[in-house]
């Protein structure tokens, strides 16, 4: 997922004043350690996956956060 496609689904869905984090993490998404874990592969894993659009994912600063519904 790019800035613009979550830019094209906040709006399309009306969530411009909805909260993003809560407890100091984005509602909705986990980060790539906590997808290995759900996944049972490594955290390398995770980010190629990203890279290669096999998962859905955003990079916010450094860190990268994956929806936390993901299915393989």
């Amino acid at each position: 997922m790019t800035g613009r496609d979550l830019i094209i689904y906040i709006l399309a869905n009306g969530l411009e004043d909805e909260p993003v984090f809560q407890n100091g993490k984005f509602i909705g998404f986990i980060t790539a350690s906590e997808a290995a874990k759900k996944l049972n592969v490594g955290v390398a894993t995770v980010y190629v996956w990203a890279h290669q659009k096999k998962l859905d994912g955003v990079i916010v600063g450094d860190t990268l956060y994956i929806p936390a519904n993901i299915e393989l």
